[in-house]
């Protein structure tokens, strides 16, 4: 059969959170970054807090993902009638409230909520206005918004699924291949450092290789890239792509990558599950300025005291 044919005939399991345990790549990297912060989380429950980050994060993957279907789905005319910028508006301001809600106080300003809206609809125009360099290329069809992925990644653990699902997957009908992309939203967008980061990395790699073994497609007929929209640019840039508010990057997932995430992922399931439950034990604390600058829990010696173990 044909990618295509592949894909439309594969059925993935709806996932059920009341059977079994299931791992995602938010929590693969939790445990790269340090594998006690993972416990505090997952076994503990002890949650993040809510930032506007988030919210607006979540409202242009939204707004964007909509507006796209609509573009690929059903004609650049109906695309045109969405109403783009009061959806991202809406979207955003119901996911902060909500946040709100759940915390029972404001976690930001007005100042920088208004700051948040403006930065989202400039994006938005941005995307407008360039859509044709980025999405019109002939002959492609936009397959799936957060497709799924649902799989066993470990052999010795065959009820521990692995769960996760697509921002975008595209099919080139010349070339003969499938496309995922993941929808980043960053305030300056991604420098050396970000390239450069592992375990961010790992995500796209993760998801091309089980998808490719999900919807039985040779994982060397897809390619994955980071859609990455920024907040701010320069006021003087030095370079046009400084200037653009879309950045691109394509992450290294060859062979070896496959491989060495994948043992990544195995790693992690050997030490945090055991008869598919979670372990009750001390977990590695591997404190640095990295891991720990964003802590949720940087400021509370009771759940962490920052002190190094094996």
């Amino acid at each position: 059969m044909s990618i295509l044919e592949n894909i439309q005939n594969t059925v993935v399991p709806k996932i059920d959170f009341k059977k079994g345990k299931h791992v995602s790549y938010s929590q693969l990297s939790l445990w790269l970054s340090c594998p006690h912060k993972w416990k505090l989380m997952y076994i503990d429950k002890l949650k993040q807090p809510p930032n506007i980050h988030l919210a607006f994060g979540s409202a242009m993957h939204e707004t964007l993902q909509e507006y796209l279907d609509l573009m690929y789905n059903k004609s650049i005319k109906a695309a045109d009638e969405f109403p783009i910028h009061e959806d991202f508006q809406q979207r955003f301001l119901k996911m902060y409230n909500d946040y709100k809600k759940q915390i029972g106080s404001n976690f930001s300003t007005p100042k920088e909520i208004a700051e948040f809206v403006n930065d989202g609809l400039n994006i938005i125009d941005f995307f407008i206005e360039r859509r044709q360099m980025h999405f019109t290329k002939k002959g492609t069809r936009l397959l799936g918004i957060e497709m799924p992925i649902l799989t066993p990644p470990h052999k010795d653990h065959p009820n521990i699924m692995l769960y996760g699902k697509l921002d975008l997957v595209f099919y080139d009908e010349d070339l003969k291949k499938v496309s995922i992309w993941d929808i980043k939203t960053s305030t300056r967008g991604w420098g050396k450092w970000d390239k450069e980061d592992k375990i961010k990395m790992a995500q796209m790699v993760l998801y091309k290789k089980y998808f490719a073994e999900q919807y039985n497609i040779p994982v060397e007929e897809i390619d994955c890239k980071y859609f990455i929209v920024k907040r701010k640019i320069p006021k003087n840039p030095k370079y046009p792509a400084s200037a653009s508010r879309i950045q691109y990057y394509v992450p290294s997932s060859g062979k070896t990558t496959i491989n060495r995430v994948t043992q990544d992922l195995h790693a992690f399931i050997e030490d945090c599950f055991k008869d598919d439950m979670y372990q009750s034990k001390e977990y590695t604390k591997t404190p640095s300025d990295k891991s720990c600058r964003w802590c949720p829990f940087n400021d509370k010696p009771e759940l962490c005291d920052k002190k190094a173990t094996s």
